[in-house]
This record gives structure tokens, C-alpha cells and sequence, in this order.
């Protein structure tokens, strides 16, 4: 027989056993094979015995100019160590030729933003706004760990509590609000910059000299483009009568915006497992939003599959199982995960089953009851493993909204005694 028509052969052969297994999975119930397909002459094999290995990486830092939401306060993790956030913002014209009339006066000008929720325990936070002293550049990309230069000073500083459920809103230095009304009119927003070049809004507290105990603080979300999230100027006129005014500057999808994120983890199990110190704890693995870490996974010896012949993969499961008590408050948990491929370059790349659907891919924190586990169905990405002969650079498990939200998870590793990460594959031997 020629090469073409073994080829053939085999093809049809695979066609016709996927056939006959999917014919079969649907007639069963309770997950049990039926007693005619035990007795057939197709191998069906199940196997959890293959090593997965697991190693913490501190995550690239991420863009977060494209982000719906904004991140602001600190939050002191009694496993992870304090993370903060701070939000940098250019406030802009709402039009243009943008006048105040003659001899405005000033009355206040005043910060809102749009409050959406928060992670943490809704512990007040002290929050200061700073003016910039560099302008932020619309052509230019922003990561979480980008910086813009500010005055020394705050305009403002207050008392925010997130769990209070209403806007933030804080009234500015009166020399900023004449200064703007001084040197109108503008003609537009580059005009404006010459006076005003934008916000940095953050807390007093840092990531190294945070005051509050663990478990202690909050990080706030903010919806900075909604309408709702402003720099209002109110002004009058010294004539009769004597009507109030206001403007309304826009800080919404037009200008730009970023949230900078900060963590400390000396003295974690965080930091050792980055530096790899002997003192780490091998039975655990984290994953955490805001630039945090991630988990690296490889399979090293999965190409041993097919040690015994051909074999058609039915289901490919990765199952991660949460650590009980990791879960300091309610909800600490990421509800999802994500999994993905690493190329050459380090970069991650998506699965070929992220692209079945989620009802297919998984990686959503499911409760069993006495546990919870993140389940990724890694089916078609397990057989380009063992049969493709690239390079295998692993895996990342990595956080879903890892620029809006600031939750975290810990994890049961290869070493742990009861959450042990398993890898369970059903494969027909063809």
C-alpha cells in the first residue's frame, strides 16, 4: 500500500471511531460507558498520572489606557502583601472656543468620579489629587507601572469610604479653578494643557509605609468615562444679577487615562516562590490581578501518550482546586481564570479550545460543595502537543480583568496533599 492510500485508510478509520464515540457518549448515562461499547474492539483509556509542573512568575506589567474601568486605593493582603493603585487623567474641553465671559468669579471647582464597587473590607481610604506637570500624550501607550510627572503638593486631599456606596467628590485648590478661569478663553484642549495638564489621583498610604493591618483597606472602582465623572468649575459675576454658572470639563474615552498599579511582597510566600527560595511553600500556586503573578504551567512528559500507538484525545481536563481558607473575605476568589499558550517569545497566545466557547473552554470557579475548582477542557491543545513537533513553551494561568478588578486566588499545586492539580485524559486507542 502507497503512502497516499494509508493515509486515506487511517483518516477514515479516525472518522469513523470519533463517529462511533460520539454515538455512543450520547446513548450513555451517569458518565458510564454502555456494557456493547465495553465489549467492542475500540480501546477507551483514562489517565491522571501525568506530571503537571508549576512555577509563580511576577506578571509583565499590562496596559491599562485602554481599560473601562480605573482602580484607586490600597488594599493590605494578609497572603499577597499590600497592592495600591493609583489613576493618572487629562480633564478636557467639552467643546471648543470655550469662554467664561468678563471678570468671572470664582466660587469652587470640584473632582467627581463615577463609583462602581470595590474589592477589600471598605476601610476609609485618604485620597489626594495631585496637578501634572507633564503632559499625557494620546500617542503613547500606558502600562501599569508608567508614571507622569506632578507638582509635590496636593490640591485636595479627603476621606473616601467605598462601602458607603456613593461618588467620590472632592473640591479642588482655588488657585487651580482662577487660574483656569484667568487665562481664558480656549480655543481648545491645546490651550488648555498650557494651564491644565491633567490629574494624578492616588491615596496617602503606599504599598511601602501602609499603616493599615492586614486584611485591612480597599481599592475603589471608578468608571472615568461616564458623565457623571467631571471637574466642575462654578463661577459668578460680580454684576446684577448675580447668576451662578458652571462648566463641565470631560474626562471620558476621548482623553487619556491610566491606572497605576504598585505591590509589595516582602516578606510573602509570594516573594519567595518568585525568587525561588528554598523557604517557599510547594503545595500552593497563586494568580492575582493588577500586574500581580501568574502561574506557568508545563506538562513535560505528555508526548509519552502515544508511546503505545496512535491514540485519538476525547477530553483533555486541567483541573485547579482553590485552597480552603485562602478566601480572607467573600468573593476574594477571581470568579474566572484564563489559560493560554506561551510562544517563542514569551508572549501568551490563546488555546485552540478558547475559540469552542466558554461552555467548552471553562476556567469559571465552580463550588462543589466542600471545595472549588477551575476547570479548562484543553482537548485539541493536548493533541497539537503530542503530535506536533514544535517547541513546547508551556502554559500561563493567568487573571481574567487583571486592569479592573483586584481580586486573587490561591491554588492547590502538583504538591499539595488534598487540592493537587490533576490532568485527566479519556484518549481511544486507535
Amino acid at each position: 500500500m502507497n503512502i497516499t492510500s494509508n493515509f486515506i485508510l487511517r483518516k477514515a478509520l479516525f472518522l469513523s471511531a470519533i463517529f462511533f464515540l460520539t454515538f455512543v457518549f450520547s446513548c450513555k448515562k451517569d458518565g458510564k460507558l454502555t456494557p456493547d461499547f465495553e465489549n467492542s474492539n475500540l480501546s477507551i483509556n483514562f489517565t491522571d498520572t501525568f506530571s503537571v509542573n508549576t512555577m509563580v512568575v511576577q506578571e509583565d506589567s499590562l496596559r491599562t489606557d485602554l481599560s473601562n474601568t480605573n482602580l484607586l486605593g490600597l488594599y493590605n493582603d494578609p497572603i499577597f502583601g499590600p497592592a495600591s493603585s493609583s489613576i493618572y487623567t487629562q480633564v478636557l474641553l467639552t467643546g471648543v472656543s470655550v469662554d467664561f465671559g468678563v471678570a468671572p468669579v470664582l466660587d469652587s471647582i470640584v473632582l467627581s468620579l463615577d463609583y462602581l464597587g470595590f474589592y477589600g473590607d471598605g476601610f476609609p481610604m485618604t485620597v489626594e489629587v495631585y496637578k501634572l506637570t507633564d503632559s499625557l500624550d494620546p500617542n503613547t501607550d500606558y502600562y501599569s507601572n508608567s508614571s507622569v510627572a506632578r507638582e509635590s503638593i496636593p490640591l485636595a486631599s479627603t476621606t473616601f469610604t467605598p462601602n458607603l456606596g456613593s461618588d467620590l467628590s472632592i473640591t479642588l485648590d482655588t488657585a487651580l479653578g482662577n487660574a483656569i478661569l484667568n487665562n481664558a478663553p480656549y480655543a481648545d484642549n491645546t490651550a488648555l494643557e498650557s494651564v491644565f495638564k491633567g490629574l494624578y489621583i492616588t491615596v496617602k498610604d503606599s504599598v511601602t509605609g501602609a499603616i493599615i493591618g492586614k486584611k485591612r483597606g480597599s481599592i475603589a472602582y471608578f468608571d472615568l468615562n461616564s458623565a457623571n465623572s467631571t471637574v466642575s468649575l462654578f463661577y459668578h459675576y460680580n454684576v446684577l444679577p448675580k447668576n451662578s454658572s458652571k462648566y463641565d470639563f470631560s474626562i471620558n474615552s476621548e482623553g487619556v487615562k491610566f491606572s497605576h498599579f504598585e505591590h509589595n511582597y516582602t516578606g510573602t510566600d509570594i516573594e519567595a516562590h518568585i525568587n525561588a527560595l528554598p523557604t517557599k511553600d510547594t503545595t500552593v500556586t497563586y494568580v492575582s490581578t493588577m500586574s500581580g503573578v501568574k502561574t506557568k504551567i508545563e506538562i513535560p512528559n505528555i508526548k509519552d501518550l502515544v508511546n503505545d500507538g496512535t491514540v485519538s484525545i476525547n477530553k483533555a481536563e486541567l483541573i485547579f482546586t482553590l485552597e480552603n481558607g485562602t478566601e480572607v473575605n467573600l468573593g476574594d476568589a477571581l470568579s474566572t481564570l484564563s489559560l493560554v499558550g506561551i510562544d517563542a517569545t514569551g508572549s501568551a497566545v490563546f488555546l485552540p479550545d478558547f475559540f469552542e466557547g466558554e461552555e467548552h473552554y471553562g476556567g469559571v470557579l465552580v463550588d462543589e460543595g466542600s471545595f472549588k475548582t477551575y476547570t479548562f477542557n484543553i482537548s485539541r491543545h493536548i493533541h497539537q502537543l503530542v503530535y506536533n513537533t514544535t517547541t513546547d513553551y508551556g502554559m500561563y494561568l493567568i487573571a481574567n480583568g487583571s486592569t479592573t478588578i483586584a481580586n486573587r486566588s490561591v491554588l492547590g499545586s502538583e504538591n499539595s496533599p488534598t487540592f493537587k492539580i490533576k490532568l485527566e485524559i479519556t484518549y481511544s486507542k486507535l
